[in-house]
């Protein structure tokens, strides 16, 4: 996959590429909210400024595509989205910060990932959600995202094994085959 060139534009929001100096807006997010971080995959709660930037670290190999999500008027940060996994088939993860839930922010970074993904080539997305988030459910939802049904899955960082909602995209025709 190649890199976007300085931002990826919506209506509202740019997105731009994650950077090491974000920690301290991640943490400043997210060090008082364990009920949003348990609602990620992998992100270490509390989520500390060094807990951040390993978090960071992790996510700008170049196999993954994870972006700070910004406001376009002001550049504040409000969270992050991105691609990660197998090329074919990457996995979408977002979070937003809770002072910038229920504004249509997520939904609308979702799809302007959505669009980044179509210019890659990439021919399916898949993204997972908890069944206690439905709020995410949702905007996966509103983005064109299908319910595929439960899955479990190991996730450390949550207590091991976890049953998921699974959710998938498909970019191109035939990329969705059937079993």
């Amino acid at each position: 996959m190649s890199q976007p060139n300085a931002f990826l534009c919506t209506k509202r929001l740019r997105l731009r590429l994650l950077k090491s100096t974000d920690a301290a807006e991640i943490a400043r997010l997210l060090l008082n909210d364990s009920e949003a971080v348990q609602m990620t995959a992998s992100m270490s709660d509390p989520m500390t400024e060094e807990a951040a930037c390993d978090w960071i670290e992790r996510r700008t190999s170049p196999d993954q595509h994870v972006f700070a999500i910004l406001l376009a008027n002001s550049g504040d940060f409000i969270g992050s989205i991105g691609l990660g996994g197998a090329r074919e088939q990457p996995y979408v993860g977002y979070w937003i910060g809770r002072p910038y839930w229920k504004q249509g922010f997520a939904t609308e970074a979702v799809q302007g990932l959505i669009e980044y993904a179509r210019w890659l080539g990439i021919p399916l997305l898949q993204a997972d959600t908890f069944p206690d988030n439905p709020a995410s459910a949702r905007v996966l939802a509103k983005a064109g995202f299908i319910n595929s049904g439960r899955i479990t899955l190991n996730l450390p960082l949550r207590g091991g094994l976890r049953e998921l909602e699974h959710h998938v995209m498909q970019l191109s025709p035939g990329s969705l085959k059937q079993g």
